[in-house]
């Protein structure tokens, strides 16, 4: 055997294992959604959970590619406008990370993470006395909510 047929005979063997545990995971999630809702018909979450499980497709991918996807999701989530009152509610929840004013923006970071480096931070305008949400790598500045309000 040559070694291009090897390689394409590994590309194969690759392709069919990575379905297989696709497979695997979605009929899992599936039968589980599924179970929970013949137990319990009146939870209309668990209706939810599985129409999310029969549509999800799963992705087999190096730690590097997950942790690049991961960076995506949460980072390229919109800076949003919220009230004066969530603001002070974050604010006083727990200590506040990073907590500064650059330009007339005030902003503070949560101390609680959504993974990694990936945290809430909670901005003012002092200019439009507006307030903001946006989530960021607290390591990262340029992912931070200042960079993103006009």
């Amino acid at each position: 055997m040559s070694l291009d047929e090897l390689k394409k005979l590994m590309e194969e063997v690759k392709a069919e294992i990575e379905n297989r545990e696709r497979e695997s995971a979605n009929e899992y999630e599936f039968e589980t959604w599924e179970n929970h809702c013949k137990n319990y018909p009146d939870v209309d979450s668990f209706k939810a959970y599985l129409k999310q499980a029969q549509n999800k497709k799963y992705e087999i991918m190096t730690f590097e590619e997950f942790l690049q996807k991961q960076k995506d999701y949460y980072i390229n989530q919109p800076l949003t406008e919220i009230t004066a009152e969530k603001y002070e509610e974050m604010l006083n929840i727990l200590p506040p990370l990073k907590w500064c004013t650059i330009g007339n923006i005030e902003m503070f970071c949560m101390s609680e993470f959504l993974t990694g480096a990936y945290t809430s931070q909670y901005l003012h305008d002092k200019e439009t006395d507006k307030y903001y949400h946006k989530i960021v790598d607290i390591t990262d500045k340029s992912t931070w909510g200042y960079n993103f309000i006009q």
